[in-house]
């Protein structure tokens, strides 16, 4: 049953090795990897039937030269391969993974072993070190603006306005004691004053 799939063309076969030191086979591997999924040369588009059409060399084992697709469903098998937004396909382990490449010149061991491009490249950066940029700090009522200014793009709402009056307010204090906030929202319940939601009540 597998012989007589007429599958799309893509191969498990691993008979086909490349060696560490074969230069030669690696470039064809990576030209192979990179190369496009079609060409646009052999793809035409018929506009009165809405098709789209591929022309390729004649393939003895498929035994057509031509396929014809609905122009949205070829839309939907061109761009299959693109991943949402966000999503990685591509993860690294071990050695390569993020947390320990950041620590290979700390390794001796493993810089001895690291490919030529990067030696090359840390070679030039411990030569010249960069200057390491001034610490810029903020004062504390420009920090209080950028925090109004970001919370005001995110949720398009000021929080610095007063919903009452529509002044501008100020943080007095920021209560993180868990202890001290059921205390205050025990004391606004018993006196009928519940924390104020979009329209404050007391």
């Amino acid at each position: 049953m597998l012989l007589s799939w007429k599958h799309s063309g893509f191969s498990v076969d691993n008979s086909v090795r490349v060696a560490g030191a074969d230069h030669k086979a690696r470039v064809s591997l990576a030209q192979y990897i990179a190369r496009a999924p079609f060409s646009l040369e052999k793809l035409r588009y018929d506009e009165l039937a809405g098709k789209a059409l591929y022309h390729s060399t004649h393939n003895p084992y498929l035994g057509e030269n031509l396929k014809v697709w609905d122009a949205l469903d070829f839309l939907a098998l061109a761009t299959s391969f693109i991943p949402p937004q966000g999503v990685r396909l591509i993860r690294y382990f071990g050695l390569y993974s993020s947390r320990s490449r950041w620590k290979w010149p700390l390794w001796q061991h493993v810089a001895a072993h690291a490919p030529l491009g990067w030696k090359r490249t840390h070679e030039q950066d411990s030569t010249n070190p960069k200057p390491e940029p001034p610490t810029r700090t903020l004062p504390e009522s420009a920090s209080r603006s950028a925090w109004a200014r970001l919370i005001a793009q995110v949720y398009e709402v000021n929080p610095l306005l007063c919903p009452r009056c529509a002044s501008e307010m100020r943080v007095l204090a920021v209560i993180t004691d868990a202890a001290e906030v059921k205390k205050i929202l025990r004391h606004l319940i018993k006196i009928a004053c519940p924390p104020p939601a979009s329209i404050p009540r007391c």
